[in-house]
């Protein structure tokens, strides 16, 4: 039985409650969910849906950008009711690198969390196809998107936020395998997107190198920055061997300091999205939300921490501060009455249930922003020692509202609209990792995640983004030709 389609752009809370269904009473405990329910949320809330033979591919790794809610595969002849919408249709034809490579990122988390051997068989396979299938080997770079086989754009054409999410999948993969091909490509990419989009006014990175697909090189904008930076830079360039760390940290310091001189608007304390216009640096323009604000503020934090720019952590710290508190309100009881189960009526009614919306004058919200709202309030939990008060509803509602219960997976709206050309399991896998190593500090216990590496003492290992110190390896039993280890982590910090 297919779901129904709610829109969430737009709408408060109460219309999430109403396409959720939410039982009321899993969010009246007011704490923070433990490790287990996180595992529990990346297994049996998010997998189901990632794991369908249909999203494996084929051959396997090359992962289908557009499926149904139910798993299915997209027919256009009979489009389901969740991706038959004018902002998704038009791009039917195109199979879009940087979603088989979000999934590979995801595959990645899941193995990483559980140590999933069938995980990693697929993020390897992913890693595999991206590199084999989708490098562009006669100009450099990778295809934006295949269609009807052929590659699309001219290689001018394709956008540098294109070129980063190409990488998100290799990165994660590198970092759970440090395989030296993969590396190879990552250094011969980030050469090939800094050598070739690098501005010369000053503002970071182009968007593009010539005019295509909609796409004008007159444009500024901050996720040409900012998608570098998460989508590979910073978990990779601590990895790398001489003399190309020190290359991607210089790179990765000069790129953070252009998007604070450039993008960053101290007296609105908040990131334009675009800066090419007075329009597009409008709160209500494309990209001007608190999601990509406070991505912004999460990698300038993190970036200070691993160069040792105070003063970059202390403006990104105070910046997720604001933004959190921003962001968060407490939706009318009377919008919602209606959806609450009438034995937790009074429950609901005496509680101060919090939710996140994108805007300062919008209820609406989209699930990753949701996730990054959320990622960046547990980092200051973590900062802190105690959970920031908001995680205590909007945690729980993650799982509750947004996750789709009867296939698995979160969708752009609550338990909809899951895999379509800029939706698919990135967001929702890193939000449940970041979810589980704050619940395992904060309730001083070890995070236990799992590397395909030969020999832990040979490289670094971190818990992700943060540090932590190495309580205990165990080898486990290698498969597909990979050694796998389980490590656990205490002391874990940003």
């Amino acid at each position: 039985m297919m779901k129904k389609y709610c829109p969430i752009g737009g709408v408060a809370l109460s219309g999430a409650l109403l396409c959720a269904g939410l039982n009321a009473q899993s969010l009246s405990p007011h704490d923070f969910p433990d490790g287990k329910t996180w595992l529990v949320h990346a297994q049996q809330g998010l997998a189901p849906y990632w794991m369908m033979q249909s999203a494996q591919g084929i051959p396997m790794g090359n992962f289908p950008t557009f499926r149904c809610d139910n798993g299915q595969i997209l027919d256009v002849t009979k489009v389901c009711q969740e991706l038959n919408k004018n902002w998704i249709t038009p791009y039917f034809g195109r199979e879009y690198t940087r979603m088989k490579s979000r999934q590979t990122y995801a595959y990645g988390v899941l193995y990483h969390l559980t140590g999933d051997p069938h995980a990693l068989q697929l993020a390897k396979a992913g890693t595999e196809y991206l590199m084999n299938q989708l490098q562009d080997k006669e100009h450099g770079g990778f295809i934006s998107f295949t269609e009807h086989g052929q590659a699309g754009l001219e290689w001018q054409q394709r956008t540098s936020q294109d070129q980063a999410y190409a990488l998100v999948g290799l990165a994660m993969y590198y970092y759970l395998t440090r395989d030296l091909e993969v590396e190879k490509v990552l250094i011969n990419q980030q050469r090939f997107i800094f050598d070739n989009y690098r501005l010369d006014d000053g503002k970071g990175l182009a968007w593009v190198l010539k005019d295509g697909d909609g796409e004008s090189t007159k444009q500024r904008e901050l996720v040409a920055q900012l998608d570098q930076i998460n989508g590979y830079l910073l978990l990779v360039a601590p990895l790398l061997p001489e003399p190309h760390k020190s290359r991607w940290l210089a790179d990765l310091s000069w790129l953070t300091d252009t998007m604070l001189k450039q993008y960053y608007a101290p007296q609105e304390q908040r990131f334009y999205g675009a800066i090419h216009h007075p329009a597009v640096m409008n709160q209500q323009a494309k990209h001007n939300d608190f999601g990509h604000t406070i991505k912004a503020y999460w990698m300038t934090y993190l970036t200070g921490e691993l160069l040792q720019r105070q003063d970059w952590q202390k403006l990104a710290k105070q910046g997720m501060q604001h933004i959190i508190e921003q962001a968060q309100y407490v939706p009318n009881y009377a919008d919602i009455k209606g959806f609450v189960p009438e034995m937790t009526q009074e429950q609901w009614q005496a509680s101060s249930i919090k939710a996140w919306r994108n805007r300062p004058f919008s209820y609406g919200i989209s699930s990753w922003e949701w996730a990054e709202l959320d990622q960046a309030a547990m980092t200051l939990s973590l900062l802190e020692d105690q959970v920031k008060p908001v995680l205590q509803s909007t945690a729980k509602a993650f799982m509750q509202v947004w996750v789709d219960d009867q296939y698995g997976g979160v969708g752009l709206n609550p338990k909809s609209t899951k895999a379509f050309h800029w939706g698919n399991g990135y967001h929702q896998f890193e939000h449940a990792l970041v979810g589980y190593l704050t619940a395992q500090q904060l309730n001083q216990r070890p995070a236990r995640l799992y590397f395909a590496i030969d020999d832990p003492q040979s490289y670094q290992l971190s818990p992700y983004y943060f540090q932590g110190q190495i309580k205990s390896q165990q080898r486990l039993t290698t498969v597909n030709g990979l050694p796998r280890w389980q490590v656990e982590f205490t002391a874990i910090k940003p």
